[in-house]
């Protein structure tokens, strides 16, 4: 087996790089590592040392997976979507009653991502679980990897893509998919299903006899550098990118995520990413796509740009142009995948614009503590004296009582954003005191109901 590159993560477990731990080490006593890079782990090494698990259930759903799908289908795709069960477990913490249904729904996404033939029916048996529950659990993986939303990251100053995760894994596959489909014309789901099952597992050799062009080379350039972890490596591979498509949008994603240094920077390069998504989709395409855009994969990197550049605007306090680009993914996106109704509703909370915020508020009926509390902000901001206040301000806290010491000041905040947060939790008041406490630092009014309802 081979040694493990400069960057990767060191063979002895210890987390450091593999350069700033046992390199000098290896090298005097010409040792080659039994284990490789990380890619080349088995599923059972993933499980036990590599992966997170926020509960034993849901380790035991990963074990059982593994054993269950142990032989049939390759080790790196079992691996990808264990990664995936990984994270979103950590976010939404499931109730594992019964651990057939959720391993059934996860070889059902990795047969639907790499190509493979199967049923909910067939797996329904195999599992001895009903194919509705598959289904239920199915659509919520699904939920999960099209949302990219700041749940499942939180760094502050961080954005989710980059580092390596397994929803841009996912995303490469399903772009692979995509592109084996684009030019094809099926009779029925049952030959796209073939066609894709034959190409797909043999896609490696193929790929060496395929020519591809200069823009599906550029997009695999910058698939590489969202998964590396060394920042040089990463800002480098998106500008050869830049120099086989100049309109690749993602290229300049990882730029504004990798060596922008500031704010200003940041916009540059989100903006140079939205004028290619433009120039490239031109003005046709987003009407016809208006309202499911995230749905077609093509449209996700002017997505994240798009995003970038109105939160960098924020940052920067320009907030009537953050809100322009927010609204405009909301009507591009109204199922919001990326979590920004929240961002918006803080822009409007900013500049004090009640009306806009109490119909964005109204329109997703979210039950986040952000939406709780802005709710009281925002009846507030309407009408000082607000009957509703009160109700408000009770609903509020029974979603998540966590946020009230935090805006009293009670208890300190970190200095840094959670990694994740669930519904109700404390990691989720942290984030929302965080970004928000300001907004009621300046209303003694509304901290001296909180404290009256404690």
């Amino acid at each position: 087996m081979s040694k493990p590159g400069r960057n990767d993560p060191c063979h002895c477990g210890s987390g450091k790089k593999y350069k700033k731990c046992c390199l000098e080490i290896d090298e005097s006593q010409k040792v080659v590592p039994l284990k490789t890079a990380f890619a080349e782990s088995s599923p059972e090494e993933r499980i036990e040392r590599e992966l997170t698990w926020s509960t034993e259930a849901v380790k035991m759903v990963a074990r059982h997976f593994a054993n269950r799908t142990n032989g049939l289908y390759k080790p790196k795709e079992v691996n990808t979507v264990l990664a995936m069960w990984s994270d979103y477990a950590n976010v939404n913490d499931p109730l594992i009653k019964k651990a057939g249904v959720f391993t059934a729904a996860l070889e059902y996404v990795l047969c639907q991502t790499y190509g493979y033939e199967t049923t909910q029916t067939e797996l329904a048996l195999k599992y001895n679980v009903s194919a509705g529950s598959i289904s239920q659990r199915v659509g919520r993986l699904h939920a999960f990897l099209a949302d990219d939303s700041p749940a499942r990251s939180n760094k502050a100053g961080q954005s989710s893509s980059t580092v390596p995760n397994s929803r841009m894994v996912m995303e490469k596959e399903m772009q692979h998919v995509f592109d084996l489909l684009a030019n094809q014309d099926f009779s029925s789901t049952e030959e796209a299903n073939a066609f894709i099952q034959q190409h797909l597992q043999q896609r490696t050799g193929q790929a060496g006899r395929r020519k591809q062009s200069p823009e599906e080379r550029a997009r695999e350039l910058v698939y590489e550098a969202w998964e590396q972890q060394d920042p040089e490596r990463r800002g480098k591979l998106a500008q050869d990118a830049l120099l086989l498509d100049p309109d690749c949008v993602d290229a300049y994603n990882v730029l504004a995520e990798t060596i922008a240094s500031s704010p200003k920077e940041m916009a540059y390069y989100y903006q140079k990413g939205m004028l290619a998504g433009e120039r490239a989709f031109g003005e046709p395409f987003f009407e016809e796509y208006k309202g499911h855009f995230w749905g077609y994969l093509p449209t996700r990197p002017y997505m994240r740009a798009k995003k970038g550049y109105a939160e960098a605007c924020a940052e920067m306090h320009n907030m009537t142009e953050a809100i322009k680009h927010y609204e405009e993914m909301l009507t591009l996106n109204p199922n919001d995948n990326q979590g920004v109704r929240e961002l918006l509703a803080l822009a409007y909370l900013e500049v004090e614009n009640w009306e806009n915020a109490h119909e964005l508020l109204e329109r997703y009926e979210d039950g986040s503590a952000a939406a709780n509390y802005n709710r009281i902000l925002v009846a507030f901001g309407l009408d000082r004296r607000s009957p509703e206040l009160p109700q408000l301000v009770k609903t509020a806290i029974a979603q998540n009582h966590h946020v009230v010491p935090y805006l009293l000041e009670k208890k300190r905040l970190p200095r840094e954003m959670p990694d994740y947060y669930g519904f109700g939790d404390e990691s989720e008041a942290k984030i929302y005191a965080m970004t928000h406490a300001h907004l009621w630092k300046v209303r003694p009014e509304l901290l001296q109901l909180l404290e009256k309802s404690r």
